[in-house]
């Protein structure tokens, strides 16, 4: 493993850490497709920098990927595509079941679930309903802008359509006391979009990194903190791209020295 890139990575995270604001490192199971070997990685620079590790899981049906969540130390669970009342159960369900399997744990991991979709849309007061009323440990919905407004066929994340419709989602959260996170391509032009909302929102996020959201923050702090994440994610892809030259490299060794022996 080339101890530059890892430096590198770890000189992006100091960065990431010295502006107080960072809450969490993520990886996905889902869109990014995170190998077990990446996110030991991962899990194992969250735990050196004592930063919490979000673990997107492949969906409300992925009973392995929760219990491999817990293996790996993942301090929140994020589960996507909960559309229903009934995935909004199940999901928890396999929580409480792989919770019992893990009591010996000082602190268990907190259960996320995204808001991605028009079909989750519908049915928000149903899922919410059924989070309070049958206790489900669900502490926290995640918005999804970018698939969320895929599925309105909308191009514009920053659009008055899909403000309305997470300012509507994040207003009812906050009515049964769930936090709410922002995500789905925020990128500097966002930030009008989170500053008509920032009071009423907990944090948000980039593709690999979860921020608290001061309310007195502005602009050029905002910005800083993208381009911070938005560093930490590239070193984090050229650390990879890194690793599996070097693993591909060794196997062109012994595939050259077979064909070698072979043709002897």
């Amino acid at each position: 493993m080339n101890s530059y890139q890892l430096n590198n990575l770890e000189s992006k995270i100091a960065n990431l850490k010295s502006s107080n604001m960072l809450l969490a490192i993520k990886a996905e199971f889902e869109a990014e497709g995170t190998r077990i070997d990446e996110l030991s990685v991962l899990s194992g620079l969250c735990c050196k920098w004592q930063i919490p590790l979000t673990l997107k899981i492949g969906g409300p049906l992925a009973k392995r990927d929760i219990y491999e969540a817990f293996q790996f130390g993942a301090n929140n669970i994020l589960v996507p595509m909960v559309e229903s009342s009934f995935t909004a159960e199940l999901c928890s369900e396999y929580f409480n079941s792989i919770v019992e399997a893990f009591e010996t744990f000082n602190e268990k991991p907190k259960l996320f679930i995204n808001i991605e979709s028009i079909k989750t849309i519908e049915n928000i007061d149903s899922i919410l309903e059924t989070i309070s009323k049958n206790q489900l440990p669900i502490s926290s919905l995640v918005i999804g802008r970018s698939d969320l407004a895929s599925s309105l066929g909308n191009k514009d994340v920053n659009s008055k359509e899909i403000f309305d419709i997470v300012e509507n989602v994040i207003y009812k959260s906050n009515k049964y006391n769930l936090n709410s996170t922002l995500g789905g391509n925020i990128t500097p032009r966002s930030f009008s979009f989170l500053e008509k909302i920032k009071n009423k929102l907990t944090s948000f996020e980039s593709r690999k990194c979860t921020f608290l959201i001061d309310k007195k923050f502005d602009q050029k702090e905002y910005k800083k903190l993208i381009t911070n994440g938005l560093d930490f994610e590239l070193a984090w892809l050229e650390f990879k791209q890194n690793m599996y030259s070097q693993r591909s490299n060794e196997e062109n060794e012994r595939i050259s020295l077979l064909k070698k022996r072979i043709l002897n």
